[in-house]
């Protein structure tokens, strides 16, 4: 696994411990769902933040895009999307088979008029459990509750090797955050698999302390890092769509692009023109690079290398026909001139 960030700071780490001997995680009642989201805006929330944990933690989210979506750029709320809407029908289903299955618990479904929202508000953490759980065996605990389509439960959710049962890592971050700011002495995971019937596993998820330090850690260093005004670097295998949307037009300026990455990534690039016709491996790198080019020159309309070679994406619009009016950059090279031998 490779950090997206550097290990934390001597005053950072100091800054988490004395947060976690002092702070109290509120409680927040939730008015209604426009009030949830409005508070979530101003943390980082459990279902995103193994994002900042290092690139391919997270499935669908990075700490790029994490970092646009707290300072107010182009990132729609991954709280809005279809699946996630799906997941809030489903989880009464969920919360009455996990009863049904389990009828030692006390279980308290976290939504209506006692839903509440957990918040750590010396760092900025937040998290909203699905499920409180008081099992006389254990004490107290929570349950996440994930709505899983049968073909990506038996893909993502299952050990090709043993068959075993194991939440993707993302989600079992989310967990264990989520029993973190809950207090719960253990924590777990249940999707909800919709097929040809409907099944509810319950799978444990060990509370490790080294990786809540860690998590804690990263918050603090992420609303550092904002605070000064310094995104993450991007991944850019993911973050191409968000950056095209950041770049979407381009000013006209010229801009001189220095340092050995980028003429690496050029030399590279036209390396997979070359051979894009004998795949799409090949085609799909050389988009990845096209996304670090345009990261690169910004808003600039063309770029120069050291060596002269002109980098241009001009901004090329396309008229509405059956659907509305789009734009784009495409990437164009136009390799530098030798110089003329004197006679």
């Amino acid at each position: 696994m490779t950090d997206t960030f550097q290990p934390i700071g001597a005053v950072a780490a100091r800054v988490v411990e004395k947060a976690r001997a002092q702070t109290q995680v509120q409680r927040i009642p939730i008015a209604d769902h426009a009030a949830w989201l409005a508070m979530r805006k101003h943390d980082v929330t459990a279902s995103v933040v193994a994002a900042l944990l290092g690139q391919g933690v997270h499935d669908y989210m990075t700490a790029y895009e994490l970092y646009d979506l707290k300072t107010g750029g182009a990132s729609d709320d991954p709280e809005e999307t279809g699946p996630m809407r799906r997941g809030r029908l489903l989880e009464p289903v969920a919360v009455q088979l996990l009863r049904e299955q389990q009828p030692t618990w006390k279980i308290t479904h976290n939504s209506g008029a006692g839903a509440v929202y957990l918040r750590d508000p010396s760092i900025r953490l937040g998290a909203t459990v699905d499920v409180f759980v008081e099992d006389p065996a254990r004490g107290p605990g929570i349950v996440q509750i994930k709505s899983v389509e049968g073909s990506v439960y038996n893909r993502k959710w299952r050990d090709p090797d043993t068959n075993e049962l194991r939440p993707p890592l993302w989600i079992a971050v989310q967990s264990i955050t989520e029993a973190h700011l809950a207090g719960a002495q253990w924590a777990a995971v249940a999707p909800i698999v919709v097929g040809f019937g409907i099944d509810l596993p319950v799978i444990e998820v060990p509370v490790h302390e080294g990786l809540i330090k860690r998590i804690r850690s990263s918050v603090v260093q992420f609303w550092e890092m904002v605070a000064a005004g310094k995104a993450p670097p991007p991944d850019f295998a993911k973050d191409g769509a968000l950056i095209a949307r950041m770049y979407d037009q381009d000013n006209g300026e010229t801009v001189n692009l220095g340092g050995n990455r980028i003429v690496e990534v050029v030399a590279r690039r036209d390396q997979l023109k070359e051979i894009e016709s004998a795949g799409t491996a090949a085609s799909k790198e050389r988009k990845d690079l096209d996304v670090e080019i345009l990261h690169a020159l910004g808003e600039a309309t063309t770029g120069i290398l050291p060596d002269g070679t002109v980098i241009s994406a001009k901004t090329v619009r396309r008229g509405a026909y059956t659907v509305q009016p789009t734009s784009y950059r495409p990437i164009k090279i136009k390799p530098a001139r030798p110089p003329i031998a004197a006679e």
